[in-house]
């Protein structure tokens, strides 16, 4: 799965750097290596707009049509867009959210849709106001909810009314765009207990996406906006608080930039405005680090197979080696993907049948973490997710100790283990012993018979024998 791994950084790497690489176009030749793949664009024949969207279609293939995933939308939406505002308060934007949903397949039955406002208000700094829920027609917090016939017009029937209000008296706000990504998603946060999870974040952040001349760095942004504010010192006061949580959330997470379907085409970017300024821009939420099941978990290598009559035992339990990971799911398949057994607390007692594995086969070992890094305390690392398949699949061949094999030599056949069905090693001494006593009578027999021979008498006449006694 590396493959698909370069495949996915390769793509995000040409959407986001596009222009730097449109700039470039014109040369006669240009070498750019990502992560060990070296691509040769040629200005004077290759589109590099025709690259990155094949290269999204693919991206988007592998990560957004896999609909065994569970899936959380957020839709954060930028609540200081002075110049869009008749954009944002018409409800086609919702219109445009609608079909962005249905056409990358959101399922109302294991989906989830959440709606956060952001913006920060001048006068009256809060960390805790910069980010809020917006309520549905029923006054909910449109946070982790199931939207159904994915019709959010329906919840929002007089939109924008829902919407987080501002305090009027604490204008003008600011977008704070390098902190909005990380607040958004952390405004979802569920309890660490919650069985509020997804294979994956995808996040929606539908703004102008300008931030205040700082190239998203969180600290200059800030520190330029504190200075501009009559409020200054309420600034000052949170910012130890705020550029901590951001740079945990910095060591947890990192966001990257995706296409998604949209009509006919796959998208970095779905217009809103007519000049394409206001708009959604997809991101996914992955976790920072890429954890593999050696590296967070004492599952076992080999697997302690036991072989017991009519195949084999598996009695296990594996636990996490950290704790910012808990064991979702196990699950052992055979070569023709036949699922073996299903844990989903990292305890193994199953049976194997030998119909379904012998010794020689492999086994395919995925698992599934929940990972509560504190902040978000939802996602899920899953086998099933192109971004950590390879850490979190494992294969296992099967093979017999020797102790299992009838005087080490030969495998016991079901239909030879007539006794303790459940421990192999005493059916496999019981036959060695019942070998070994056959071996040894057979070997006094062959010792008798020759003793007799050599003790009897046999005269030339062969009517008469005299046997001494």
């Amino acid at each position: 799965m590396n493959e698909v791994q370069h495949l996915l950084d390769l793509s995000s790497y040409i959407v986001c750097h596009y222009q730097e690489l449109f700039n470039i176009f014109n040369m006669k030749r240009v070498d750019v290596k990502i992560k060990g793949l070296l691509i040769s664009l040629n200005g004077l024949s290759i589109k590099l707009r025709v690259i990155s969207s094949v290269l999204m279609f693919l991206t988007t293939y592998l990560c957004i049509n896999a609909e065994s995933l569970t899936t959380h939308y957020i839709v954060a939406f930028d609540r200081s867009v002075e110049l869009y505002q008749s954009d944002y308060i018409n409800p086609r934007i919702l219109h445009i959210l609608n079909r962005l949903l249905k056409d990358n397949n959101y399922n109302s039955e294991q989906d989830y849709v959440s709606m956060i406002g952001y913006s920060i208000e001048m006068s009256n700094p809060s960390i805790e106001r910069f980010t809020r829920p917006y309520r549905n027609v029923n006054g909910e917090e449109m946070i982790w909810k199931k939207i159904n016939d994915t019709n959010l017009s329906s919840l929002f029937p007089t939109w924008p009314k829902g919407q987080p209000i501002l305090d009027p008296n604490a204008l003008p706000s600011a977008s704070l765009q390098s902190l909005s990504k990380p607040y958004a998603v952390m405004e979802t946060s569920i309890n660490k207990d919650s069985v509020m999870n997804a294979d994956r974040t995808i996040l929606l952040v539908v703004s102008d996406d300008v931030v205040n001349g700082t190239d998203d760095n969180y600290a200059q942004e800030w520190n330029r906006v504190a200075t501009t504010s009559t409020n200054y010192h309420r600034f000052n006061e949170l910012r130890k608080n705020v550029f901590s949580t951001m740079e945990k959330f910095n060591e947890e997470f990192k966001f990257i930039h995706i296409g998604l379907k949209y009509g006919n085409s796959t998208r970095d970017n779905i217009s809103i405005s007519e000049d394409g300024i206001y708009k959604i821009t997809p991101y996914e939420v992955v976790s920072a680090e890429r954890p593999s099941i050696h590296s967070v978990t004492d599952f076992p290598v080999p697997l302690p197979l036991q072989r017991v009559r009519g195949g084999f035992r598996l009695n296990i339990e594996t636990g996490s080696l950290n704790t910012k990971y808990l064991i979702r799911d196990i699950s052992i398949s055979n070569a023709d993907g036949k699922q073996l057994g299903v844990s989903n607390d990292g305890v193994f007692d199953i049976e194997l049948k030998s119909e379904d594995v012998t010794p020689g086969d492999t086994l395919n070992i995925a698992m599934s973490l929940f990972l509560k890094d504190g902040l978000y305390n939802a996602s899920i690392i899953s086998a099933d997710n192109p971004r950590y398949s390879d850490g979190m699949r494992i294969r296992q061949v099967i093979r017999l100790q020797e102790e299992t094999k009838v005087l080490g030599l030969v495998p016991l056949s079901d239909s030879f283990w007539w006794w303790y069905p459940d421990d192999i090693f005493t059916a496999v001494m019981i036959w060695d012993l019942i070998i070994l006593i056959c071996l040894i009578g057979f070997v006094a027999f062959i010792l008798y018979r020759w003793f007799i021979k050599i003790i009897t008498y046999i005269p030339e006449n062969k009517n008469l024998k005299i046997t001494k006694i």
